[in-house]
């Protein structure tokens, strides 16, 4: 596997100086400081004494650092309190939350519980390529209460997200009755944003289409079937118009894409031919998705099968 050094640019070694502001001495972590752990960890100023098999086992970024020979005469980085292999760049705390999940103090359970602490580990496991970390935490964050949708847009464009959870979220911007503020276009991104209110344009469109052509682009079939006859003109003409059922295009409807969203099972329409029951099981990604989960799964690009 070929080594990234991008990935580990905040390994460093120590020069042997304190920091400014911090003691001259080293402080052992009242948790993770193992007395028989096998490699030493120096960030900002707390010693972390661990196994170098976790982290080999878990990271392919470790995976690699370690396979590098080591200088020649000259202690190994890591191998104890007066040579740490020193990590830069990152806090101390938000190490030590990376640590309550390779090191658990009560399996079955996790210490994380905010969406700060889980983005830290979010953050950590996906510069060092802690896949099975970095999976959980994105779990986790997702069934966290309280995240706007523009949380969460932010988040998948950090993190490279994607799924079924931020699918939701931009179609949440997308059918909302009032447009994206300032604040939230200025965190999205211009492009984002810009394809936010490209997408509310078509939706837009398409509903003032479907009431010119009797709403059947955003009425169920029944809902057209009551709508026909319990407004003007609900005789026989009417009835006869509304018992036309139109093309299968235009029966596509706004509720089919939240249904697929949460996932429930869609009751089949009534009066509607039977689904054909052969499909290709490779049929994945924004193609599969009805209604508009579609536009707007293609509009963002997102991958619904990850």
């Amino acid at each position: 596997m070929t080594f990234r050094s991008t990935q580990v640019a905040a390994i460093s070694y120590p020069s042997g100086k304190p920091e400014h502001g911090m003691p001259p001495f080293p402080v052992p972590h009242t948790d993770y400081y193992f007395d028989d752990g096998n490699l030493v960890i120096l960030v900002e100023n707390t010693l972390f004494r661990l196994f170098r098999s976790t982290f080999t086992r878990h990271s392919a970024v470790f995976r690699d650092l370690f396979s590098l020979p080591g200088p020649v005469g000259i202690p190994v980085d890591g191998l104890d309190d007066d040579h740490p292999l020193h990590f830069s760049g990152i806090s101390a705390v938000e190490f030590e939350r990376l640590l309550w999940i390779l090191y658990p103090f009560n399996y079955g359970s996790w210490r994380a519980h905010t969406l700060d602490e889980w983005t830290s580990i979010l953050s950590l496991a996906t510069r060092w390529d802690f896949n099975d970390v970095r999976a959980l935490a994105i779990r986790s964050i997702q069934a966290l209460d309280g995240l706007s949708p523009v949380d969460k847009i932010a988040l998948a464009h950090e993190y490279d997200v994607t799924g079924r959870w931020v699918l939701a979220a931009y179609t949440t911007l997308c059918e909302r009755p009032e447009p994206l503020s300032i604040a939230e276009a200025t965190r999205l991104g211009l492009e984002t944003a810009t394809r936010v209110a490209q997408v509310r344009e078509q939706l837009r469109a398409g509903g003032s289409r479907s009431a010119r052509m009797g709403g059947y682009h955003s009425l169920t079939w029944n809902a057209a079937i009551r709508h026909g006859s319990s407004g003007p003109g609900s005789g026989s003409a009417a009835r006869a118009t509304v018992s036309l059922k139109p093309p299968r295009a235009e029966r596509l409807q706004w509720g089919i894409g939240r249904s697929f969203l949460e996932q429930r099972d869609i009751p089949p329409p009534v009066h509607a031919r039977a689904a054909p029951q052969k499909c290709s099981s490779a049929k994945k990604g924004a193609t599969a998705i009805p209604g508009t989960a579609r536009l707007v799964a293609e509009a963002f690009g997102i991958d619904v099968s990850r």
